[in-house]
C-alpha cells in the first residue's frame, strides 16, 4: 500500500511540475500580448475543460505531459485566423519569443529554489557550530537555574541516568 501511495504521489508531483512548466509559457505569452487559445494538462481525449476569456483550460485523459497552444508558434501554422495575425507568436521580436519559450525551464528552476527553501526552513540545515559528539557536548559549559540562584555546571547537558 505504501508503495502504491509513493507511486501516486510521485506521479502527482510530476503532473504539478508539468502544469507549472506550461503555466510559465502561458503567463509570459499572455503578458507580451500573444494569443493563448488552450492550456491543458495531459494528452488524449478531454475529460474536463472550461473557457475563461480567450483561453480554454482543461485536463486530458492521459496524464503524461501537457501543452499550451499559442497562436502562430511558427510561421508555418496554417490555422491562424486573419484577425489574430497581429498577435501571432512569430510576429513578435526574437527576445520576446525566447523569453516565452524559456519560461517553462525558468519555472522549473524557481520551483527547485522554492522547494529547497521550504526544506531548509522546515527540516533545517546543518549548523557547524552545534556540538555533534558527546565529547563536545560535555565540554560545553551549561547554566542550570534553580530558583533564584544560577549554578554553572559543565556536565549538566550530559547527565547519566540516576544523577
Amino acid at each position: 500500500m505504501a508503495y502504491l501511495l509513493g507511486v501516486v504521489l510521485f506521479a502527482l508531483a510530476i503532473l504539478i511540475s508539468v502544469s507549472l512548466h506550461e503555466a510559465g509559457h502561458m503567463i509570459t505569452a499572455k503578458a507580451f500580448g500573444m494569443k493563448v487559445t488552450k492550456y491543458f494538462v495531459g494528452f488524449g481525449p478531454t475529460l474536463w475543460s472550461f473557457k475563461r476569456g480567450e483561453t480554454e483550460y482543461g485536463v486530458k485523459g492521459v496524464p503524461l505531459g501537457g501543452f499550451c497552444k499559442i497562436v502562430g508558434m511558427t510561421p508555418q501554422d496554417d490555422d491562424v485566423d486573419p484577425a489574430d495575425e497581429p498577435r501571432a507568436m512569430w510576429r513578435y521580436p526574437v527576445w520576446k519569443r525566447t523569453i516565452v519559450m524559456s519560461a517553462g525551464s525558468i519555472t522549473h528552476f524557481a520551483l527547485a529554489l522554492v522547494t529547497l527553501w521550504i526544506l531548509a526552513v522546515s527540516a533545517g540545515l546543518p549548523n557547524p557550530n552545534f556540538p555533534s559528539t558527546e565529547e563536545q557536548i560535555r565540554q560545553e559549559p551549561a547554566v542550570v537555574a534553580l530558583s533564584d540562584c544560577v549554578v554553572p555546571e559543565n556536565a549538566a547537558r550530559a547527565c547519566a541516568p540516576g544523577d
